[in-house]
């Protein structure tokens, strides 16, 4: 038995000293009343959370490194083709830039009826879909969802008020009513002044709205790539191909607001700052955030888009048209090529 309680004891020790090894002695003073086993296991714990926060850590820097060079690349590749687009402000290239902005008109509703809209609706048809199913066979009708439908409202009013509000700030339209020739010169030249404000006005509403749509795609980039790298990559090149025909049509629309080519080009560089803060937002709140995209974010973008488009730069193409039965023909198959671009990256999304 003495044997016995030797070995015990021996084993005891061993295992004791063996503990005391790998833990490092780390916590062999302040602790010396607890035991080995305790102090091992402790240890080991703190040892596999140190690694664990430093897998997650180096997880996290893959995921904005991957996340935001697709950002990148999206917002720099649309940018280069700009410099092969033969539009400025001059007389002979306005046939050229109408047909650009006709394309730009079908690619913003496009845009808005075919991609966020229906992006929008969709989570609000996964939440009410079930209960639906059920409350018609009871004769119970619950109430439809219309917060895309304000939200699309919502981004209408906001940009005729904001419009409103520049013109307002900005002198409003004189009027005379002078009689001899030079009152007349000078309020024909007052008129064409103010016509030129209310285009850029168009102009930098257009430039907002494509900061806010570049927004929503840093956040699709963002979301995607926590899904997963081939999800990632996936949706770049779909957002890719989708930004392609957008930045054009909204470099015509810049410089039919009286940009010169270099500064529309400028301007165009800077609205990629939204797509990297909503890839940084994504990927910070980990998609937590879907909801206030698909609910607010995305209607109001397709209401600033529709209302540049029918407001700002279809009366501008109708306004200005020389009644060329060929330039119309261009024009009305440019609307038609923006929409149909639309149609083909909602398909493949």
């Amino acid at each position: 038995m003495n044997s016995l309680k030797k070995i015990t004891i021996i084993l005891h020790i061993l295992i004791s000293c063996a503990a005391l090894i790998v833990s490092g002695h780390s916590q062999s003073h302040s602790h010396g009343d607890e035991s080995p086993s305790y102090k091992y296991s402790q240890n080991a714990n703190e040892q596999y959370k140190k690694e664990d926060e430093k897998a997650s850590s180096d997880q996290d820097y893959n995921l904005y490194f991957s996340a935001l060079s697709s950002t990148i690349f999206i917002s720099i590749v649309p940018f280069f083709l700009l410099f092969f687009i033969p539009i400025d402000g001059s007389v002979e290239k306005q046939p050229l830039l109408k047909i650009l902005l006709s394309f730009a008109s079908g690619g913003l509703l496009g845009d808005a009826f075919l991609h966020l809209i229906p992006h929008a609706l969709a989570p609000s048809a996964e939440k009410t879909g079930h209960s639906h199913s059920h409350s018609h066979g009871e004769g119970k009708h619950e109430p439809h969802d219309i917060t895309v439908g304000l939200g699309v409202l919502g981004g209408i009013i906001t940009f005729l008020i904001v419009e409103k509000t520049v013109r307002l700030f900005s002198g409003g339209h004189g009027h005379s009513h002078g009689t001899d020739k030079k009152k007349s010169d000078e309020k024909q030249k007052k008129k064409l002044k103010e016509k030129k404000e209310d285009i850029k006005i168009a102009g930098y509403l257009n430039l907002a709205a494509d900061f806010t749509h570049n927004f929503t795609d840093g956040l699709a980039i963002g979301a995607s790539y926590i899904a997963g790298h081939s999800i990632g990559i996936i949706t770049t090149i779909t957002i890719l191909l989708h930004e392609i025909p957008h930045e054009i049509g909204d470099f015509a629309i810049l410089v039919q607001s009286g940009c010169s080519r270099k500064k529309a080009m400028m301007l165009q560089l800077l609205t990629a700052f939204g797509a990297i803060s909503g890839t940084v937002l994504s990927i910070y709140l980990r998609g937590s955030g879907e909801g206030l995209v698909a609910s607010l974010i995305l209607p109001f973008t397709a209401g600033g888009f529709i209302y540049i488009a029918t407001v700002s730069v279809i009366p501008e193409l109708l306004e200005g048209s020389n009644n060329k039965f060929s330039q119309s023909i261009k024009e009305i198959l440019a609307l038609l090529a923006g929409v149909y671009m639309m149609v083909l990256i909602a398909q493949y999304e």
